[in-house]
Order: C-alpha cells, then sequence, then structure tokens
C-alpha cells in the first residue's frame, strides 16, 4: 500500500524534528531526576514535600501547555503554507494570553500556599517544606509562559535544535546551581530544599533570556515584532486562538489535576507512599519524553500537510507515526527494566523498607508508560494535529476521572492494598484510553484544516 520511497521520506522527516524534541524533553526529565536524586539525600519528608508541592505546581505549568499547544496546532498549519506573519502574530498572542493567566496563577499560589500543598499531605513538616519550595519555584510560571510560547513558534517552523540547545543550557545551569545551593558549595551555605528552589528559579531565568535572544537575533523563519503586529492584532486573532487553546487548557488542567489527585491519595496513605511515587515520577516523565516527542514531530508534520489539505499524506503518516510509537514503547520498556537495580541504587539513603517497596511499584509504573507509548502518539500527535481537542478533551477526562481516579480511591481506602497495587488500579485509566482513541482514530473525524 506505501512504497519504500514514502517511508523513508516519513522517517527522515519525523526523526529531523523527533529527535530534538526527544532530546529536549528528555534535559527537562532529567533535570526532575536529578533534582530528586539530590533531595533524596536530604531524607524522605524532603522527598514527600518536593512532591506535595511540584503536583499543583505541574498542574498550573501543564495549563500554561494547554494553551500554547493549541496556538501551535494554528501554527503549525500556517508554517505548511508558509505564512511567516501568520506564524509570528500566533505566537505573540499566545504570549500574551499565556503570560496573564501564569500572572493569576502565581498570585494563588503565593497566598494559598499552605492550603495547596495541605491537599497532598496531613504531615506538618512536609507541609512546611512543601509551602515554601512551591513560593519559590512559582514565579517560573511567568517565564515558562514566555519560554514554551517561543518554543512552540520555533519547532513548528523546524528550528528544534535552537530549542534544545537552550534547553541543553538551562537543564546543565540548574544542576549546577542546585548543586551548589543545596549542598553549600563554592562558598554558600547549604540551602537543603530551599536551594533546590532557588536553582531551579535561577535557571528558568537564564533559560528565559537565551530562548528570547534566540528568537529575536538568530530566527530566520519569522520576525516578531510588537511595534509591526501590536496595531493589527484583532480580537479575532485571540479568539481563533482561544477557541482551539481552551479545549486543550481545560484538557490539561483536568489531566493534571487528576495526576494531583493521584498524589494526594498516596500522600493520604503515607508519607513514605508519597515519597515512592515522588522518586519514581521523574523516571517515568523520561519514559514518557520519547512518546511526547515522536508525538510532538507527529503532530508538527501532520499540521503541515494539513494546512495545504494532503489529506491522503496525512492518514499514511499518522499510520507510520504508530508503528513507531509502538516500537519505541518495547525499546523503553526493555530498557528501564534492565536499569531498575542501577536507578533505584541512587536512593540507598532511604529506608530499606521504602527502596523494597518501590521495587514493586517500580513494574507496575512501567507497565502504564508502556501503553501511554500507543495513547500519547494517538491523542496528542494525530488528534490534535487536526484541532480535534474537545474530543480529546473527553478521552483524557473520561478515562481518568471516571476511570482511574474511582478505581485507584477504592483499591486505597476501600480495599486498603499495598501501593503497588493501587499504582497498577491508577493504570486503568491508559487501558480504557487505548479503546477510545482508537475508534477515534479509525473515524477520520480529526483529519480537518483550520485555517484559511
Amino acid at each position: 500500500m506505501y512504497s519504500d520511497q514514502m517511508i523513508k521520506e516519513f522517517i527522515k522527516r519525523i526523526f529531523a524534528i523527533t529527535v530534538p524534541v526527544t532530546l529536549q524533553n528528555l534535559l527537562g526529565s532529567s533535570r526532575n531526576l536529578v533534582d530528586t536524586m539530590m533531595i533524596g539525600t536530604l531524607g524522605v519528608v524532603q522527598v514527600a514535600a518536593v512532591g506535595a508541592a511540584g503536583k499543583p505546581f505541574f498542574v498550573m505549568l501543564i495549563t500554561i501547555f494547554g494553551i500554547t499547544n493549541g496556538a501551535g496546532i494554528l501554527i503549525s498549519q500556517y508554517w505548511g503554507k508558509r505564512d511567516a506573519d501568520g506564524v509570528a502574530k500566533n505566537v505573540l498572542v499566545t504570549i500574551i494570553i499565556s503570560i496573564s493567566i501564569s500572572t493569576i496563577l502565581v498570585l494563588i499560589i503565593n497566598i494559598f500556599s499552605l492550603q495547596i500543598v495541605g491537599f497532598s499531605s496531613s504531615d506538618e513538616s512536609v507541609i512546611k517544606y512543601g509551602s515554601e519550595y512551591l513560593r519559590i519555584i512559582s514565579t517560573n510560571l511567568i517565564l515558562q509562559s514566555v519560554i514554551i510560547s517561543l518554543n512552540v513558534g520555533l519547532r513548528s517552523t523546524g528550528q528544534v535544535k535552537k530549542c534544545t540547545l537552550v534547553s541543553l543550557i538551562g537543564v546543565t545551569s540548574n544542576i549546577v546551581i542546585n548543586y551548589i545551593l543545596i549542598f553549600g558549595k563554592l562558598g554558600f551555605d547549604p540551602l537543603g530544599l530551599r536551594g533546590a528552589a532557588l536553582g531551579t528559579l535561577y535557571s528558568c531565568i537564564i533559560e528565559t533570556f537565551l530562548i528570547v535572544i534566540i528568537t529575536l537575533f538568530y530566527n530566520n523563519k519569522f520576525r516578531i515584532s510588537i511595534s509591526k503586529f501590536i496595531n493589527i492584532i484583532t480580537m479575532e486573532d485571540f479568539k481563533k486562538v482561544l477557541d482551539v487553546s481552551i479545549p486543550l487548557a481545560i484538557n490539561s488542567f483536568a489531566w493534571a489535576g487528576g495526576t494531583y489527585v493521584y498524589f494526594m491519595i498516596y500522600g493520604r496513605i503515607g508519607s513514605e507512599e508519597l515519597a515512592i511515587m515522588t522518586m519514581l515520577e521523574p523516571l517515568s516523565s523520561i519514559m514518557i519524553s520519547f512518546f511526547s516527542g515522536l508525538a510532538t514531530g507527529t503532530g508538527i508534520l501532520l499540521g503541515h500537510s494539513l494546512g495545504v489539505r494532503e489529506y491522503d499524506k496525512v492518514w499514511r503518516e499518522a499510520n507510520y507515526a504508530i508503528i513507531f510509537g509502538v516500537v519505541l514503547g518495547v525499546f523503553v520498556f526493555t530498557s528501564v527494566f534492565l536499569f531498575r537495580d542501577i536507578f533505584l541504587g541512587f536512593f540507598t539513603s532511604l529506608p530499606p523498607s521504602t527502596l523494597s517497596m518501590a521495587r514493586f511499584v517500580y513494574l507496575f509504573i512501567m507497565l502504564k508508560v508502556f501503553f501511554m507509548s500507543y495513547n500519547i502518539v494517538v491523542v496528542v500527535g494525530i488528534l490534535r494535529s487536526g484541532g480535534d481537542t474537545k474530543y480529546v478533551m473527553f478521552i483524557d477526562m473520561f478515562c481518568q476521572w471516571a476511570v482511574g481516579i474511582p478505581l485507584c480511591f477504592i483499591a486505597a481506602f476501600i480495599l486498603h492494598l499495598p501501593l503497588h497495587w493501587v499504582a497498577l488500579f491508577a493504570a486503568t485509566e491508559e487501558f480504557a484510553k487505548l479503546f477510545l482513541s482508537t475508534k477515534r482514530l479509525k473515524s477520520k473525524k480529526w483529519i480537518r484544516t483550520l485555517i484559511s
């Protein structure tokens, strides 16, 4: 049905985008992993505090991602027909919207930090450490609004290597600054968890500065000129972005909120359980980074084809991407399984009972992520590329809030099962999503062009 030449051409194009994007995602996940390892030397309470503070922050950050990813759908289609002004104008609109929302979220965090962290834990020490950590990193939301918006513009126009370079510098600076501030190196006093929060903030400032400089002075695909676009941006431009982005933002908020509920459940089981899930979360993120990179690359390529209405090509390349995703899932699952003991060996300072429990949970989390290899490519990469954001919102919200969370709650508080079984019940969300996403994929209702 498909010629070897078509497959080779797809591989060449998808690799050109996916490899740098995946590397960028891996860098971000590695930052969290290294942070967790360093904080893990401080004790169970500190690890749990990062989990209790990190999840609500993640909910808010993912909401910003939803706004920018919605705009990214439009930007990819504009670039498909090489409309550079359309790209630049939508990037600017996205920055305005996302900064406005993130500023409100920062105010909420700084007023209600104790209450927010208190949802995840009843341990006073965890709440104390977690609320301070959350207040410090809250400013990152505004900075990330700029970073993510500009990343979307650069990625959608094929400039992914520039984004990866900025991420590499940001991650490196984060690790170095965190190490210095947490443990008190180079003459600094050891600040512990506070040092980790400050290191994250300072590295984000560096990353924001670099991405702005690159976009303004080293970007040969589109030009962001406030003086040029500020007078021609209309409410219709905002409406067009919001029409696509609001369902994605709601979807992202609800999904991230669901992950927060999972952590609330783990935290209410006990601080040890919360520490384990916090410890394993970065590893899960690293695995997901591979699939998210492929999904991002798929969405950009399909968006380009949708922009010029090459619908047969869209369907063909969607099927290629699914095959790639499943193969990648097998590879990542096997690799992470083989490195289980090495990974857990970094947390020898934690009690033996904690590490023993973590070994079981590790396996069930890997199983969940394996199913995500298919779901992420189909839902995030394929269905979203045509602006099918309302159905994507339904899939994510139904599978998480009507399937995964209720079963996880039952397993934890009614059946009183061990943590690894609770984690498996949470994974039912992905099993349900597989069936619903496949049905929508086959309907082809997602194949749509959104721009004129």
